[in-house]
């Protein structure tokens, strides 16, 4: 960290004080003892081995003077000195809270399992300094993973950078049994607050879309030679209103305008989420190719119609 020569430079103040900031970020992380601080400051090259621990007495009650709390250390301690709390507290308002919440509401929609992975470490990092414990609480019930199990997240965040077939025991709608599925993994999506991997059968050569939370285990993972490629559904429609949340980034305007309409072409991971697009804009919507899509939507409405009609 620093190196000998210029460690000689530096006056005794400043070493002081960049011990005393580096055992501040030291204690931040865990309890520790005098031997262990100074095995820290000599592998960060701050300190000799045969300097005393009084030094590193004297780096702690510079933190004390600065405002922090630390425990002595002794034996209700296991003969660790604790931070117990200190002023560099962040502080966070109910209206810095709402502007979050709304902020994230949209950022999540459609985002990837590395971004919602960043927010979610970010607003769990926040949380640990928030001097309000139910500001924290509350903060930490933004995190985008909350409700999911984060082993399984960060399998599926590595699987996810190397592309890998994934083996998986899945737990489908409407079956009694569990399935396992050999699924090859394109990305990890959130829509609708609900996470979901996006991928493609091995046996089948079909695009899939398994919700996150049926997800029972990973079996195994092994390599994929990239001889499978998924194929997008490609939909020409007619909309009359965007609506507030516009399009997304799939879409593109390819003629028309706000008072008369415009012909969008969409381009979408499978019929699944085509579909689920296309029937999210109602009566707004008119499907114009390709014809079988443009007959299953046709299809779709008349048994809602049916249903609803009873």
């Amino acid at each position: 960290m620093i190196e000998s020569s210029q460690k000689k430079d530096l006056s005794q103040i400043s070493l002081t004080g960049v011990r005393s900031l580096i055992l501040f970020g030291l204690l931040l992380k865990s309890p520790m003892s005098l031997e262990e601080i100074k095995n820290a400051f000599i592998s960060f090259n701050i300190m000799e081995g045969s300097n005393s621990y009084d030094i590193i007495r004297i780096d702690i009650n510079t933190l004390r003077s600065i405002g922090c709390k630390i425990s002595r250390a002794d034996k209700r301690t296991d003969n660790k000195y604790v931070l117990l709390s200190h002023p560099f507290n962040i502080s966070i308002t109910d209206e810095e809270i709402s502007v979050l919440k709304r902020a994230l509401t949209k950022i999540k929609q459609g985002a990837d399992i590395n971004v919602l992975s960043t927010y979610d470490e970010l607003f769990k990092k926040i949380s640990e300094h928030l001097q309000d414990s139910q500001m924290s609480e509350i903060l930490l019930g933004l995190c985008p993973l909350k409700n999911y199990d984060i082993s399984l997240v960060e399998k599926l965040k590595s699987a996810y950078k190397t592309k890998k077939i994934l083996k998986l025991e899945y737990k489908a709608p409407n079956f009694k049994k569990t399935l396992e599925k050999e699924v090859i993994i394109n990305s990890v999506i959130m829509k609708n607050d609900k996470l979901y991997l996006y991928g493609i059968d091995k046996n089948s050569k079909d695009s899939v879309t398994l919700n996150i939370k049926r997800i029972l285990k990973i079996i195994s993972q092994s390599d994929n030679d990239g001889s499978i490629q998924s194929t997008p559904v490609k939909v020409k429609f007619f909309l009359k209103d965007f609506g507030i949340s516009g399009l997304d980034d799939n879409e593109k305007i390819i003629s028309g305008n706000f008072d008369e309409g415009f012909i969008i072409e969409g381009e979408y991971y499978n019929n699944f989420l085509a579909t689920q697009r296309i029937l999210s804009f109602g009566i707004n919507c008119t499907v114009l190719e390709p014809e079988t899509f443009k007959n299953n939507i046709i299809s779709i409405l008349k048994k809602m119609r049916d249903i609803y009609n009873g």
